[in-house]
């Protein structure tokens, strides 16, 4: 699928996706994570043929520009190229693992409905993550942007760590919003064949205590691929579905006029 770059305040962000100009729709938007393969969600667009969809890939990922802009910033870069896009279309918003830090600090108010996969909230513990990065720093130590990812998304150095603390983020979470996790706890730190949840138990107490969070837990021996579970993939597919129809319920012509 053709990539679309979009040029922000944060520098350039690859879109590709499907955009209807016959009439007012809503908008799937979808927000990747660290190291998708290529062409990764992009059934998105089939799968929702009715639907405005947008997917986002992060800096550098998937043949995406690199850029040394923070979450933070990627989230107004993105808020800019959604105003230019589709207005004040009422959207909702899918994002998958590092994908939440930057569309959970979206603000807006056509925000409908959220759905968060694999969500995480402080960086320290993730020791999966953090040792697959040095071993990719290790590998390409000439990468000068590569490292730069890794520090300013996660605070990973070849051999520091600093937490990066998004906890800021779960204020965020003020629409109708379900969270999909693996069911294998991140911590201790073990040997595992599978990656684990990324979302600690700390992360967990805090979404289950938000009224507006529907949260789901995938089958025993579920971790972070919960997406690749094709029990967790149905109850994506619900919820990104509901979230379109009630969305589409703004988009007729008496509700566009009121």
């Amino acid at each position: 699928m053709d990539v679309v770059i979009l040029q922000t305040s944060a520098g350039p962000l690859s879109v590709v996706g499907r955009l209807h100009a016959d009439q007012p729709r809503p908008v799937l938007l979808a927000v990747l994570g660290s190291f998708p393969p290529r062409g990764y969600l992009h059934n998105l667009v089939d799968r929702f043929p009715g639907a405005n969809v947008l997917i986002v890939n992060l800096p550098g990922m998937a043949g995406a520009p690199w850029s040394d802009a923070t979450p933070a910033e990627l989230g107004v870069g993105l808020t800019e190229a959604l105003g230019a896009l589709v207005a004040d279309l009422p959207i909702v918003s899918f994002a998958s693992s590092t994908g939440n830090l930057v569309s959970l600090g979206l603000r807006l108010p056509n925000i409908r409905r959220r759905v968060l996969v694999e969500p995480f909230f402080q960086t320290r513990h993730l020791w999966p993550f953090i040792a697959n990065s040095r071993e990719r720093m290790a590998a390409n130590p000439e990468h000068k942007e590569l490292a730069n990812y890794f520090r300013t998304f996660f605070g990973i150095g070849p051999t520091s760590l600093e937490n990066r603390d998004y906890r800021h983020l779960l204020d965020a979470i003020t629409t109708p919003s379900d969270v999909v996790v693996g069911q294998s706890p991140l911590l201790p730190p073990r040997a595992t064949e599978i990656w684990p949840s990324f979302t600690s138990e700390e992360d967990r107490a805090a979404l289950r205590a938000n009224p507006l969070v529907t949260f789901h837990e995938g089958p025993k021996g579920t971790g972070h691929n919960i997406q690749s579970n094709p029990a967790a993939d149905a109850v994506i597919r619900r919820a990104l579905h509901a979230g379109l129809l009630e969305a589409a319920k703004l988009c007729t012509p008496q509700a566009a006029s009121a």
